[in-house]
């Protein structure tokens, strides 16, 4: 059973050290990276680079698997460190163990899309408090659970309070089979106080607790499945809306770095 995934009692095989080159990890002691934003927008990294509010830290430096590579960037003159990670718990975490190799991070800020489960209206900010484990991957960092606290929630919470952002806190739903939302489980967690529906959640803050980092996530509505499916902002969220939640995030970050 899955549920039986969690062994903190042995050693992992294959260890995200052993993944990257030495040229890598010499590269990496050059920067200074303590916080680091992840970002699941491939627009967005285009965009930031074309305007010079990131940069690549260096041409030989990245991370992820033989399929893909993603640079990592800096925001200039900051210790902020700027990825992207492919969507998926799976992915994410490979992302978290490998940054967290090469360099000594302390805090990461984790953002993107969500599907409504309500009716919360497209754009809306949400953070998690607690995120539902119909994944994998976090059965391998944590004991088994319905439900895995997002424990620094509340002072995230505290954080946009203090920037003036409307959100809302709930809890969500982070699945791996996004082709398999039924109505009958969107009803069981809705009925268990989820808003939205992600994939990425529960997966992140196992592995960050397991490793000992601190995780902010927080999610903007984009689809509806609330009722019949509405694609709405999905895919096609405008760049200026992206970017207003990259500066959120990076405001996040730059309180975190203090």
């Amino acid at each position: 059973m899955i549920t039986d995934s969690f062994d903190p009692q042995s050693p992992e095989i294959v260890k995200a050290k052993d993944t990257i080159t030495q040229k890598g990890k010499e590269l990496a002691r050059a920067f200074s990276v303590d916080t680091v934003i992840l970002t699941f927008s491939g627009k967005l990294i285009d965009a930031l680079r074309e305007k010079g509010q990131i940069e690549p830290l260096h041409e030989d430096l990245s991370i992820g698997s033989a399929a893909y590579k993603s640079p990592i960037f800096q925001i200039p003159n900051t210790s902020i460190g700027v990825v992207l990670s492919a969507i998926g718990a799976p992915n994410i975490a490979a992302v978290l163990e490998e940054l967290a190799t090469l360099f000594p991070i302390r805090s990461c800020i984790v953002f993107g899309s969500c599907g409504a489960l309500t009716d919360l209206p497209e754009g809306h900010v949400i953070v998690p408090t607690h995120a539902y484990r119909d994944e994998g991957t976090s059965y391998h960092y944590a004991e088994p659970g319905h439900y895995i606290l997002i424990k620094n929630a509340a002072k995230l919470a505290r954080l946009f309070d203090e920037l003036g952002i409307d959100y809302v806190e709930g809890r969500t739903w982070t699945t791996d089979a996004f082709y398999r939302e039924t109505a009958h489980n969107r009803e069981k967690r809705v009925a268990e106080g989820c808003l939205c529906v992600e994939m990425e959640c529960s997966a992140a803050q196992a592995v960050c607790d397991y490793r000992g980092l601190e995780l902010y996530q927080f999610v903007y509505a984009a689809d509806s499945l609330n009722g019949k499916w509405a694609r709405r902002i999905l895919g096609n969220l405008e760049m200026d809306a992206r970017m207003q939640y990259f500066f959120v995030a990076w405001e996040i970050a730059k309180r975190l770095s203090e």
